[in-house]
């Protein structure tokens, strides 16, 4: 299986912050047959910029790249980033912040408020050849309230994710998502994992789960889109449902 969405780099970001631990996670995920994982630390233009940025995550990649050839681990690794999105996004140089190899900017929202420019701004970045995949889009509040806006996203050209761990927490998120795997809102799951013990990779147990839910299809649909991302290949997307209210609640 592949993940697209880790913060598995050592030292970079609010992550892994040692190699030692950075092994651990790649361990868990071949445990739960996981052999392709995109290394996507935190990007925020407001801190830090592309260069700096860039030449911080190819040191902690060498680092790591040593010791997963050193240990022997079957696993492929590609350099990505978790973009915080912002009005400026397309001034920037965002080739190096691409999925290596791939046309995919793995992009986070605000989950304060919904930028209603990010539907003009996607279909800005189609134009540009960049495909936005838009990270855990059940951790939004104003999505959770209004999928049709999550709707809109689809439409613009936007590939979503969402987190295994959402998956397995019972709740409101969890319903919701039930919702948009039916509507054909979300096209790949990842583990957006930190750290072993706060936030560990579990992709495997929610994969189980959304079979239990959808059936082998969904699951099959879901791995083979995330395997297509990472190669750099366009997923066969099945079309969208727009959400409709009724009574207050979501159809």
């Amino acid at each position: 299986m592949t993940d697209l969405h880790s913060h598995i780099l050592p030292g970079v970001d609010d992550g892994a912050q040692t190699v030692e631990d950075s092994l651990a996670l790649i361990r868990r995920q071949l445990e739960q047959g996981v052999d392709e994982i995109a290394l996507t630390p935190h990007f925020n233009a407001e801190r830090t910029s592309v260069e700096e940025f860039t030449q911080r995550r190819a040191e902690a990649f060498a680092i790591l790249q040593n010791a997963v050839q050193q240990q022997g681990l079957p696993v492929k690794l590609k350099l990505g980033a978790e973009v915080f999105f912002s009005s400026n996004l397309l001034e920037l140089d965002l080739e190096p912040l691409l999925l290596q190899d791939t046309p995919y900017l793995l992009v986070e929202f605000s989950p304060m408020f919904y930028p209603s420019w990010a539907k003009d701004i996607f279909y800005n970045l189609g134009l540009q050849g960049i495909t936005p995949l838009l990270a855990h889009v059940e951790r939004y509040p104003y999505m959770l309230s209004d999928p049709t806006r999550l709707f809109d996203l689809v439409s613009a050209g936007a590939v979503t994710q969402v987190n295994a761990s959402s998956i397995m927490r019972a709740g409101s998120r969890q319903a919701m998502i039930q919702k948009f795997l039916r509507w054909q809102l979300v096209h790949v799951l990842s583990t957006d994992t930190h750290s072993v013990d706060k936030r560990p990779p579990l992709i495997g147990p929610a994969m189980q789960k959304v079979e239990g839910w959808q059936g082998t299809d969904m699951v099959r649909y879901l791995t083979q889109n995330a395997a297509d991302v990472f190669a750099g290949l366009e997923p066969q997307l099945q079309d969208a449902s727009k959400p409709k209210k009724f009574f207050g609640r979501w159809f």
